[in-house]
């Protein structure tokens, strides 16, 4: 089967970054940067390394978008460069646009250009540890488009004093299923099993309730 391709625009550390995990991943990567030091720093981890500028509407007509399923804008730190870049994109055809953004002021302008996702690297981080330091049972969280979020939390000792299943209906989190050595279990065997220390158990809930839940553990 063929790889899924995708193009990504602009190889700045964070562009550079996603390049080589896109390909980790199984994608296959075009890349393009108007710095033929960036490019050629790249060559050897994508597919394809292109020196060219996003912001010149020629370079962005002469591709052949179609054969990507998402162009990745990554662009974060020349406001004007990233909007011009998406705006010659759109004008091209490109439906599937992915931006990072600098902060709320790009975040809001890319979105109204109509971008599939805006994201912004250094929010997203800074909340992710901020959760960890936080909630270091939690190991793992992923919001979902609906607004619900999906996380890994893992049962300690002060967890099995305060009946950690009826906590969790209280507060509207739904539990999925639970992986003890590595073994799943789905949620209607959790019920009548007794929790010990280690567990890991899946979870999905609205954000807030989330975290009112998190709250009532600490």
């Amino acid at each position: 089967m063929a790889k899924k391709r995708i193009a990504v625009i602009g190889l700045g550390r964070f562009g550079s970054a996603f390049c080589r995990a896109a390909r980790g991943a199984g994608l296959e990567v075009m890349a393009i940067d108007s710095a033929q030091e960036r490019v050629h720093a790249i060559a050897d981890d994508v597919a394809e390394a292109i020196i060219a500028d996003g912001t010149d509407p020629k370079v962005i007509a002469s591709i052949d978008w179609r054969q990507f399923f998402a162009v990745v804008v990554a662009i974060g730190t020349d406001l004007q460069s990233s909007l011009i870049t998406i705006l010659n994109l759109k004008e091209a055809g490109v439906e599937a646009i992915w931006c990072k953004t600098r902060d709320s002021y790009h975040h809001k302008l890319a979105q109204k250009m109509g971008v599939s996702r805006a994201i912004n690297p250094e929010q997203a981080m800074g909340e992710m540890v901020a959760a960890w330091l936080g909630h270091p049972e939690l190991l793992t969280r992923q919001g979902l488009s609906t607004g619900q979020v999906v996380a890994e939390l893992e049962v300690n000792a002060s967890h099995l004093e305060r009946n950690l299943v009826g906590l969790l209906g209280r507060h509207h989190v739904q539990l999925l299923g639970m992986t003890r050595y590595k073994d799943y279990q789905p949620e209607q065997m959790i019920q009548s099993a007794r929790l010990q220390p280690g567990d890991k158990l899946l979870l999905l809930a609205e954000t807030e309730s989330l975290e009112a839940c998190l709250r009532a553990l600490s």
